[in-house]
């Protein structure tokens, strides 16, 4: 591969970069709204932008369900409030996930209770998940709340996980920092559960101009659990500027909005983008996936896939020394993630709950390989990364 110009590939994978060049007249557009009306903090921008995020999700959905937050951590955390759970409660999570995840648990205070990923896919077992709550009485606390992430793009088995946290009377928080625009059974993950998290961090699928975040409530929230969520992001103000309950101040701003609100206009014509460069790779790697011990990406039978990561496995033996031949040559490979989070060290000090045996998570954690894969990827780009792949196993079978 010639190195001495620029790489083109690499250009087209940088996702934030690409984004903000084909979005750039909707990202002056907002700056300048903001700017001509000096509204700059929870005016109509926001609150146009949960009318339009709720109006996406659908499902019976308003604008009062989706309050715009600072970033997808934050969301995590007041729906995690939301729910009630409070310091020293525990709240079930799969280990393979982005770290933050568990960083919003530690920030109420309570304990992160790991769950296993299901056998060759990284979304929480169901059977695990159920393991836990029927011996939930093992625990030193009292479990409040189950967060289903829905990890990469994939789909975690929701339905049942809602039917075991009605029957068990916790709540059902869904993580879809990685996958919006994922649908189960025709309908988007967010939507299943009693409270979800959206994030809107420049690599995600919407992406804003920096940080942003969204907390929605599901469709049977009480009016008065609905006001208390609003109020929650805003110092727990009240119209009067009291502060009438508990809150911190997590405010997704006008330009964010602004920019967000125009993007998901085309975020379903995004997303086809996505899942078409995946099929790409599904072409040109399956004929020869099983003879390198690869295992591919591909949606359910009951759910379709986002494609917020094209995430593969392989044998980990291999798998630093694709990732540094990829540096030679220009092919931006990655991992996500190289550790599962109660393999983390700071977990490991402070967390009871870090003393866990989760092979399935941990077997991941050590075969995942990311492939470069969004909408401004070509077909040839998709048979540059599939063609330097194969040659890597080629000339190791050599």
């Amino acid at each position: 591969m010639d190195k001495s110009n620029s790489n083109p590939l690499q250009e087209r994978a940088n996702f934030p970069l690409q984004d903000c060049l084909h979005y750039r007249s909707i990202i002056e557009d907002a700056f300048d709204r903001v700017a001509r009306s000096g509204q700059t903090i929870l005016a109509s921008g926001v609150r146009g932008f949960e009318e339009d995020f709720a109006a996406w999700l659908g499902r019976g959905l308003t604008a009062e369900h989706c309050i715009g937050v600072g970033n997808g951590t934050d969301a995590l955390e007041l729906a995690m409030r939301c729910a009630g759970v409070e310091a020293g409660d525990g709240v079930i999570v799969p280990s393979l996930t982005a770290y933050a995840t568990v960083a919003a648990i530690l920030r109420v205070g309570a304990h992160p209770i790991f769950a296993d990923v299901e056998d060759g896919r990284p979304v929480i077992s169901v059977i695990e998940v159920e393991q836990l709550l029927l011996c939930q009485f093992d625990h030193p606390c009292k479990i409040r709340a189950v967060i289903a992430v829905h990890l990469y793009g994939e789909a975690c088995d929701i339905k049942p996980l809602r039917n075991l946290c009605s029957e068990y009377s916790v709540a059902l928080i869904e993580d879809c920092a990685q996958s919006t625009g994922t649908t189960y059974e025709g309908s988007p993950v967010g939507t299943w559960g009693d409270y979800a998290a959206f994030s809107f961090y420049p690599t995600k699928n919407l992406a804003a101009l920096g940080d942003g975040g969204m907390l929605v409530l599901g469709p049977n929230a009480e009016p008065s659990l609905l006001t208390s969520a609003r109020r929650l992001r805003f110092y727990g103000w009240n119209d009067d500027r009291e502060a009438v309950q508990f809150g911190v101040n997590s405010r997704l701003d006008e330009v964010q909005a602004w920019i967000l609100k125009g993007k998901l206009a085309n975020l379903s014509q995004q997303i086809e983008s996505r899942r078409k460069r995946a099929l790409d790779y599904e072409k040109s790697i399956k004929n020869w996936a099983n003879q390198a011990q690869i295992c591919l990406p591909q949606s359910g039978n009951n759910w379709c896939h986002s494609y917020h990561l094209y995430v593969i496995t392989v044998q980990p033996q291999v798998r630093d020394d694709i990732i540094s031949q990829g540096k030679v040559d220009g092919i931006p490979y990655g991992i996500h993630y190289s550790l599962a989070c109660h393999q983390h060290p700071y977990i490991a000090r402070h967390t009871r709950f870090s003393n866990c045996h989760l092979p399935n998570s941990e077997r991941l954690a050590a075969s995942v390989l990311t492939l470069p894969l969004n909408p401004y990827l070509t077909t040839s780009d998709v048979v540059m990364v599939s063609d330097h792949l194969r040659s890597f196993f080629d000339r190791d079978q050599g």
